[in-house]
């Protein structure tokens, strides 16, 4: 019988396909989560069936979770709160996290350090990222970034898979926000949250200039 990491029910936010949320049931943890993508959910139930486990996971957005329960930690991981591109949405994103959470509960989440050395010399520019295999076929993924907004300061990511003649088999595309640390912490002291702490990694260190990662730790 697998025993829960730790006592008390989690939340993880904008859990895709499953990666992160189908391992954390592997391991016991009572979890449950959300996505905004149908086909994402659809894959992550699926690969829970084949793996003899029930998730618990609905479809909602950031800025409405819809949570029927409260949970001592939420966790939204992989930038996903750069896709929200406004105040008001940010805003609103960190009241309905908060909501879900139970007194004393807490919500991480990472958000990149934005590189301007990488955006003066990498944005236009496609760019090689990992190969995979599905159904048997090598596939390359490419990726191209684009300034969207330089006033906003947002910008437009492409993402394709090509077989091995250069053709297109899959691709995505989606806007996201930089938010320096100085902003995340400005939302942060407007938010109904009453603590907040930033560490520059997952090695709980303090954020210094040179980190890639804000990791953000919030207290109801």
């Amino acid at each position: 019988m697998r025993r829960p990491m730790q006592t008390g029910r989690y939340w993880r936010g904008a859990c895709g396909s499953g990666r992160i949320y189908l391992e954390l049931l592997r391991r016991g943890v009572d979890a449950d989560g959300f996505d905004i993508s149908a086909p994402m959910l659809t894959r992550l139930r699926e690969t829970a069936a084949s793996d003899g486990l029930c998730p618990t996971v609905w479809q909602a957005d950031l800025r409405s979770v819809g949570a029927a329960r409260s949970y001592a930690l939420a966790i939204v991981p992989y930038n996903s709160i750069c896709n929200l591109r406004g105040v008001d949405d940010q805003l609103a994103a960190l009241e309905s996290l908060y909501g879900v959470l139970k007194p004393g509960g807490r919500l991480l989440f990472d958000v990149y350090v934005p590189r301007y050395d990488v955006i003066a010399d990498a944005f236009g520019e496609w760019r090689e990222s990992q190969e995979i295999e599905y159904e048997g076929t090598r596939l390359r993924g490419w990726v191209r970034t684009t300034i969207e907004d330089q006033v906003e300061q947002t910008y437009r990511a492409r993402q394709e898979l090509r077989d091995s003649n250069g053709a297109v088999v899959a691709c995505d595309e989606f806007v996201l926000s930089h938010l320096p640390a100085q902003q995340v912490e400005l939302l942060a002291r407007q938010s109904p949250f009453e603590q907040w702490s930033v560490s520059g990694g997952f090695d709980g260190e303090p954020l210094t200039d040179g980190d890639g990662v804000q990791l953000w730790e919030l207290v109801k």
